[in-house]
This record gives C-alpha cells, sequence and structure tokens, in this order.
C-alpha cells in the first residue's frame, strides 16, 4: 500500500497480511523438529528422519503384512516403528555401537586392555609387538 492509501485506512480496522514465505530447501530441513496438534488439545513433538531405501522398503512390507485384514483402519508406519523401538534391548544397542567401530577404534581399544593388563606402553610399540606376534590375543571391545 501506498502512503496516502495507509493514511485514508488509519481510521479503519483492517490489517495488512504479511506476504507468504515460500520455505526454501534448507530451511525445511533446519525445521526437521515441528509441533503437530495432537487430540486433546496437547501438542506432540515430532522429529522427521530421513530413511534409507532399505529400511523404507522394509517398513512398507510391514505395513503391507499388518494391514492385510478384514476391518479396523490402516497400521500407520509410526506405530510399526514404535513398537519396534520398543523391543530394543541393551544387546541391540551394544551389537548397533559395535558396528559403528572403525578398525583404528577397534586397535585403541586393543591397546587400552594390554596396558590395563601389562602397564603403560605407547602405541608404536604396542604396533610393533603385534606385528612381530609378540601379543596373541586380544581383547574384542
Amino acid at each position: 500500500m501506498s502512503d496516502s492509501a495507509l493514511a485514508e485506512n488509519s481510521g479503519h480496522d483492517t490489517q495488512e497480511t504479511p506476504p507468504v514465505r515460500k520455505p526454501s530447501r534448507k530451511s525445511s530441513v533446519k525445521e526437521a523438529s515441528q509441533i503437530t496438534p495432537v487430540s486433546g488439545g496437547s501438542a506432540k513433538k515430532s522429529g522427521l528422519k530421513k530413511l534409507d531405501v532399505d529400511t523404507v522398503k522394509l517398513l512398507a512390507q510391514l505395513r503391507e503384512r499388518a494391514n492385510r485384514k478384514e476391518f479396523g483402519r490402516k497400521v500407520r508406519d509410526n506405530e510399526i516403528i514404535y513398537l519396534a523401538l520398543t523391543l530394543l534391548e541393551a544387546k541391540h544397542i551394544e551389537d548397533l555401537k559395535e558396528q559403528t567401530y572403525s578398525e583404528q577404534d577397534r586397535l585403541r581399544f586393543a591397546h587400552l586392555e594390554y596396558q590395563k593388563a601389562h602397564g603403560r606402553i605407547s602405541l608404536d610399540q604396542f604396533i610393533g609387538k603385534l606385528i612381530r606376534g609378540e601379543i596373541q590375543t586380544l581383547v574384542k571391545a
């Protein structure tokens, strides 16, 4: 609106709506955690996560199997994921941790275990002993 039009409408209860901003790709990634209304008037936080192709295929297969029924509403993806997450045990978490270790991490674990049993030794000395075969058994990380 121009200044003269604003002056004319200043006595009225009109509000100018701000322009609608189209979200960019970057902003949509940053706004992954959003508030979603839930029944009962409360709000529930929803954290959107990206899934790899294999996980999406497996989730679709499980959803399809769960929805092979004559009555009732469809089973939603978040219900399958939630149930699966509640079934995780400490052993599963340890397995996941183990999968993330690099060979260098495993070497450091072995070095620390060796130091606990035999006293302080540098990493270079430890690697030398490994290469020469002076250390036979190593503790699994």
